[in-house]
């Protein structure tokens, strides 16, 4: 089962390393390394930017519920 859940206060700190590790992956994957265009040192996505996206709108995490039998 997969549920959209709102980002719990304890969350944030690994929401934030988790959305900066996907951004990083995905500018990797699709452009290379073309060059050090980073906001923060070693991060495509800042952790400033994240916060202020969170701290403005709303947050969800994609939540998956495994089985027993997926375990």
């Amino acid at each position: 089962m997969i549920e959209l859940k709102p980002l719990a206060p304890s969350d944030r700190e690994q929401f934030i390393k988790d959305n900066q590790e996907a951004f990083n992956y995905g500018a990797l994957e699709e452009f290379g390394r073309r060059d050090d265009h980073f906001e923060e040192e070693g991060e495509i996505i800042s952790r400033e930017t994240i916060e202020a996206s969170i701290d403005r709108g709303e947050a969800y995490r994609i939540m998956q519920e495994m089985s027993r039998s997926e375990a």
